[in-house]
């Protein structure tokens, strides 16, 4: 896997003009990462976890 900015730009436009839509299930501190990944190994997710950074 290499880094492909344009792509992430690509991806960024779509979900801007709402022709692709993440679904998020879980938002969490990064310091609750351990129960982050608890809650992906469940397989119960209704979409993705996502992790913040404080900054």
């Amino acid at each position: 896997m290499e880094p492909d900015g344009g792509g992430l730009r690509e991806l960024a436009a779509l979900v801007e003009a709402g022709r692709l839509r993440v679904e998020i299930d879980t938002v969490l501190p990064l310091e609750r990462a351990t129960e982050a990944h608890e809650i992906g190994e469940s397989g119960r997710t209704a979409g993705k976890i996502v992790l913040t950074v404080a900054g």
